[in-house]
């Protein structure tokens, strides 16, 4: 089937149309990052600009610590007062009757 002359006028009349319709369709996916930027951006100047409310249990704050010790001690101190206070904990040693009796030769 070969193309005729009126088939070329046809096509030679609609290419500036496809062009600009090929051109726009590669074009999308970077305007549309842009505009996403763009409002991302603005929500974050907006975020930025406004006074948010702190909730109660996100503050982030303990309970005041108070020694009893009393005086003025550095920290190095305290530490070592509550090490000779505290007994030293036991160690638990664990023993497994089977524990090399049963030697594996095969592999």
């Amino acid at each position: 089937m070969p193309i005729k002359p009126i088939d070329l006028q046809t096509l030679f009349m609609q290419l500036g149309q496809v062009g600009r319709q090929q051109a726009a369709e590669k074009q999308a996916p970077i305007i549309q990052q842009a505009m996403q930027g763009n409002e991302a951006a603005r929500r974050e100047a907006e975020n930025s600009k406004t006074v948010h409310r702190v909730d109660e249990d996100k503050s982030g704050t303990g309970a005041i610590r108070t020694d009893d010790g009393g005086g003025s001690n550095t920290p190095a101190e305290g530490k070592h007062r509550d090490k000779e206070a505290l007994p030293p904990p036991e160690r638990e040693t664990i023993k497994d009757p089977d524990l090399g009796s049963h030697v594996d030769v095969s592999g």
